[in-house]
């Protein structure tokens, strides 16, 4: 599995419309553009801070806890990992 360059989605992100960052975000999951339009709504997030949010979930390094509490300092944060853990569980 090839490494996700979290940093070049981010700046790409900041010129992206939120179509386009979401049709980004679907080719990265398994999810589909309404799912993805609809839980970000739902979660109230920017597209900046969803991608912390996915950066940090990304990161093999850090442990659980150190990624709860990093996700917990971002606005909304935690109301989108828990819309998006909904959709895949």
């Amino acid at each position: 599995m090839s490494t996700i360059n979290w940093n070049k989605i981010a700046n790409e992100a900041a010129s992206q419309t939120d179509s386009e960052f979401n049709t980004q975000i679907t080719s990265l999951t398994n999810l589909n553009i309404t799912e993805v339009d609809t839980f970000i709504q739902e979660s109230n997030i920017s597209n900046a801070n969803a991608l912390k949010v996915l950066k940090i979930i990304g990161n093999a390094t850090d442990n659980n806890n150190s990624k709860a509490t990093a996700i917990s300092t971002i606005e909304n944060g935690v109301n989108f990992l828990v819309k998006l853990a909904s959709k895949i569980v």
